[in-house]
């Protein structure tokens, strides 16, 4: 069995439903690890068991066991097309919705979705590849199959903050050269007394400006006191967190960065994340922010890059430290030519313009030596580890380090 598919088994071993619960199926056809992974870690993060067939006929065999709530299937596997596929699954009597996802000609796999849909089969709006986590996830949403415990539990982001229920979670970024930790991506998470941590989509629905920008501030804060709990015990490692666009335009980022940095000599400064979607809105305002902070420490990363190769790759002022490299592309990396071309090209351009590559949501060894092989620089991904709460990570770092030197 390779790594992938432990991952996959353990995972789905991590998901199981209470007894009596009844617990919606995914079933996901694809041989390529990285498709099912990414599809597979959307289920488990709304309460949903997933399955992974590499070819149609494994599926039929587990079908009448299984009676999946929604099937996932790219329909070009084993060399076979729509017209192979579709009657297979229509001849079975599969009566859940299907989602064909392809990265073939979009022409063709609509003619699949058609035919499937003239067979008798619930057909899905195709799902083009590459795709990228919130497309899943609104798509298990929208079929009304989410069942975790804490779905329909809501915290506004200003009760998080008046009774002191946020956290700043930490996940390891790996120098992939050296093998050892580069920094820690933060991640806001809301622990409520009664029903514990909740879904990060429950605090940001519907979460207005002020809402956010006073979140940011708080985050941005506690990411500054933290720095110092892990400098004090010799782990003086640099952080990132994301931030909206519009903290940019109204929020006095250098006061609150003067006000509340370290004050050791050896901080590696703070990197801020946005967006690749909100950053070329307006790239002016970035290039002209980053210029004001960047004596205090601070510098900037493009979150889920790719999209935007073209417009960033003209700039001769580049704003950014880091690109990082859209984790949909580096799905499957090490076999999908076009996503080893996608990464190749976006870590070239980062060196290029004396950035960092940095590869999102790692999944497999097998992506990890394609990235390393590539130049890749930096990687975060579940291979790794899951973002995880300060305290947690702070002793994974000692243990890591003490293990170092026994």
């Amino acid at each position: 069995m390779n790594q992938a598919v432990r991952h996959l088994s353990v995972f789905e071993e991590d998901v199981v439903a209470a007894p009596g619960a009844a617990e919606p199926v995914c079933a996901i056809v694809d041989p390529k690890p990285g498709v099912c992974l990414l599809i597979a870690n959307v289920c488990a993060d709304l309460g949903i068991r997933a399955h992974r067939f590499d070819t149609v006929p494994e599926l039929i065999a587990e079908g009448a066991r299984l009676v999946p709530d929604v099937i996932f299937i790219e329909p070009g596997i084993d060399g076979r097309d729509g017209d192979e596929v579709i009657p297979a699954l229509a001849g079975h009597g599969f009566r859940c919705p299907i989602q064909l996802m392809s990265g073939l000609n979009p022409v063709l796999a609509e003619e699949a979705r058609r035919l499937g849909e003239r067979r008798g089969l619930t057909m899905l709006p195709v799902l083009e590849k590459p795709f990228r986590v919130p497309a899943v996830k609104q798509i298990i949403e929208q079929l009304g199959l989410r069942r975790d415990a804490l779905a329909n539990v809501h915290v506004t982001i200003g009760d998080a903050l008046k009774y002191s229920w946020l956290e700043l979670w930490y996940q390891p970024k790996i120098d992939l050269r050296g093998r050892v930790f580069a920094g820690a991506e933060g991640y806001v998470r809301a622990r409520h007394p009664d029903h514990g941590v909740v879904p990060p989509e429950s605090l940001f629905s519907g979460a207005s400006t002020d809402e956010m920008l006073n979140l940011t501030k708080h985050v941005m804060t506690t990411a500054l006191r933290d720095w110092s709990v892990f400098a004090s015990v010799g782990l003086p490692i640099r952080f990132s967190i994301n931030v909206p666009m519009v903290a940019l335009e109204k929020l006095s980022i250098a006061t609150i960065v003067t006000q509340h940095r370290p004050k050791a000599a050896h901080w590696p400064g703070l990197v801020l994340e946005i967006n690749e979607d909100e950053i070329i809105k307006d790239l002016s305002l970035v290039q002209k922010v980053e210029k004001e902070l960047r004596p205090l420490g601070i510098s900037f990363a493009v979150d889920d890059f790719g999209r935007a190769y073209s417009t960033i790759a003209q700039l001769k002022d580049v704003p950014f430290s880091e690109l990082k490299i859209d984790r949909s592309f580096v799905a499957n990396c090490n076999a999908d030519r076009m996503n080893a071309g996608l990464c190749q090209t976006i870590i070239e351009l980062a060196h290029r313009l004396g950035s960092k590559a940095v590869a999102e949501g790692v999944e497999t060894a097998a992506e990890l030596r394609a990235l390393h092989g590539m130049g890749c620089d930096t990687g975060q991904g579940y291979l790794f580890a899951r973002p995880m709460p300060r305290d947690h990570f702070l002793r994974l770092l000692r243990e890591r380090g003490q293990g170092r030197r026994s």
